[in-house]
């Protein structure tokens, strides 16, 4: 929407493309994180469910980091994956996420992400679950070339969920 003139908006801020074709972006890139992350998600498999307070905080900050990472790469143009992005990318990927987690459970990650650390234990936890936003930078670079995950990436979620069993 334009601000100034209250007009819906034609096309989106991202680079003047489209507004239908950008809504396919963004639901391509979801479905692609979506799938991206039943692959590691699949690689840990965590038959048993997950036990402890721990272990549960790490799966939802490790998935979260790791949906956001991933349609932001598949969105934006940045180099890095700390670029800056504008308001209207950061909408978008929001959107992206949206759709493969509920709002509730995006609510739930992004609290336990902005927890205050008020134990190394916590701050451990957030840490390991932080992994998930490098994992899904890389994730989503392979994926744009049609790479398949090496294993150091399909067992990060089983690694970080390991560790954070060791927190419990």
């Amino acid at each position: 929407m334009n601000f100034e003139t209250q007009d819906a908006a034609v096309s989106s801020a991202s680079c003047g493309v489209p507004t239908k074709m950008r809504e396919h972006q963004i639901c391509q890139a979801s479905s692609a994180a979506e799938a991206a992350f039943e692959q590691i998600a699949r690689a840990a498999s965590f038959g048993a469910g997950l036990t402890g307070e721990f272990q549960k905080r790490v799966f939802s900050i490790f998935r979260w980091y790791f949906l956001s990472a991933f349609c932001t790469r598949m969105l934006s143009e940045s180099v890095h994956r700390l670029d800056h992005q504008t308001l209207q990318v950061s909408m978008d990927i929001y959107s992206a996420v949206s759709m493969v987690l509920t709002e509730s459970e995006i609510e739930e990650s992004m609290a336990l992400v902005r927890t205050e650390r008020t134990s190394l234990t916590l701050g451990r936890a957030n840490d390991i679950g932080a992994r998930g936003h490098t994992v899904g930078w890389v994730a989503a670079g392979l994926h744009e070339k049609g790479c398949e995950f090496p294993g150091e990436i399909e067992n990060a979620l089983a690694g970080a969920l390991a560790a954070s069993k060791r927190l419990n």
